[in-house]
Order: structure tokens, then C-alpha cells, then sequence
């Protein structure tokens, strides 16, 4: 004797629903994953570690040596300039002091910031810095070579500010650190960001 008819139509229903929204979910995370920045690994620290930082921009596919000394005695010279004009008028030397602008090594620098130990570096767009075609025309007497041999790789390491269009640049200046035994950080940067070194700055390390 057969039994009594089963209605399936709301389990159909049902399973119709779930599907339904199965596809939604896997529509809305292709959509979403498609949309994701791709992560780079930042500088890991080194335990232990205490070497300084030489610094080097990546711009133009050319390099910028950032070098804090450089940078101080731009302050210090236009501390000195700014003083005289105003003949020690502590007004008149703030007055001046926030229209100045400082250009050190194809960055602008913002006077009244560097005046309390913070570089704020803007990037000059029409600035020549330093190309090199191939590693093997580097040596001790060309710029980048000789900026080599003045680190010592005990004390010091190179972190490199790299700018989207000069990566190739970046490879070709690490590629040269390495083979010196240097260690190298990097620090990626976009197109028109500020670099900022002292306080507000990112700490930097060693990779």
C-alpha cells in the first residue's frame, strides 16, 4: 500500500533561497577580493639591533641622499641669516621664519618644523638627482659607490623612501648595499607623500 503523497514544494522553496543567497555571498566577495590593495611586508626589527639609518629617496628613477647633517646645517645657516635681518627682533624673526621655505638636496624643507628637530620633505618634481644604468659601472669613484664605501655595515644601514615609479631603481641601489654586506629597509611611499623624519616620523629598522 503506498503511502501519502509528500509535498515538496517549500523544501524546493527553501533550498531555492539558499542557493540564492549563496551565489550573493560569493558574487560580493569576488567583487570585494578584486578590490583589495595589495600588501607589502614593512621593515621587521631586529632585536637587539641599534645601527643608525642612511637615507636615500627613490624618485624619478633616480636616488636622493637625505642626510640629516645636511639638513641641520641648512637650519642652522638660515637660523643665522634669518637673525642678522631682523637684528635679534623675536617677532620679526617668527614673522620671517614661517614664510621660509628651505630647498636642501632636491627636497623642500619646512623652516619653523626642522626648528624643533622635525623634517618635513617635500619632494621637488623638476629636481636632478643621481641615475645609474647598469650595477656594473659602480665602483668607489662614481656618486652612489662612494656613499657605499662611507657606511660601515657594523654601525649603519640604508633605509630607501621608494616612490611607485622607481622601483627598478630601488632593486638596482639594494642589489649594490647587499654586495657591500649593508643591510637595507625600505619604506615605500606614494607619488607625493611627505617624508617626515624626527618626531611624528615612522621608527624605522633593519631587515
Amino acid at each position: 500500500m503506498a503511502g501519502p503523497d509528500i509535498d515538496l514544494s517549500s523544501f524546493t522553496d527553501l533550498m531555492t533561497c539558499i542557493l540564492g543567497v549563496l551565489v550573493l555571498i560569493i558574487l560580493l566577495t569576488g567583487i570585494d577580493a578584486s578590490q583589495i590593495s595589495v600588501l607589502v611586508a614593512t621593515p621587521k626589527e631586529i632585536t637587539g639591533d641599534d645601527k643608525s639609518p642612511v637615507f636615500f629617496e627613490c624618485r624619478n628613477q633616480q636616488l636622493f641622499y637625505i642626510s640629516t647633517d645636511d639638513l641641520k646645517d641648512a637650519v642652522d645657516a638660515k637660523t643665522e641669516e634669518i637673525r642678522v635681518a631682523v637684528a635679534g627682533d623675536p617677532k620679526e624673526f617668527l614673522k620671517q621664519a614661517a614664510q621660509t621655505m628651505l630647498e636642501v638636496n632636491g627636497q623642500k624643507v619646512d623652516y619653523t618644523m626642522a626648528l624643533v628637530g622635525k623634517y618635513e620633505l617635500i619632494p621637488i618634481p623638476d629636481a636632478e638627482g643621481y641615475k645609474f644604468a647598469r650595477n656594473v659601472e659602480e665602483n668607489e669613484h662614481t656618486w652612489y659607490g662612494t656613499k657605499l664605501a662611507a657606511i660601515d655595515p657594523q654601525t649603519q644601514f640604508i633605509c630607501f623612501f621608494v616612490r611607485p615609479d622607481s622601483f627598478r631603481t630601488f632593486q638596482r641601489a639594494r642589489t649594490l648595499a647587499w654586495l657591500k654586506n649593508i643591510n637595507v629597509a625600505c619604506e615605500l611611499q606614494d607619488e607625493k607623500n611627505h617624508i617626515i623624519l624626527g618626531p611624528g616620523g615612522s621608527q624605522i629598522f633593519a631587515q
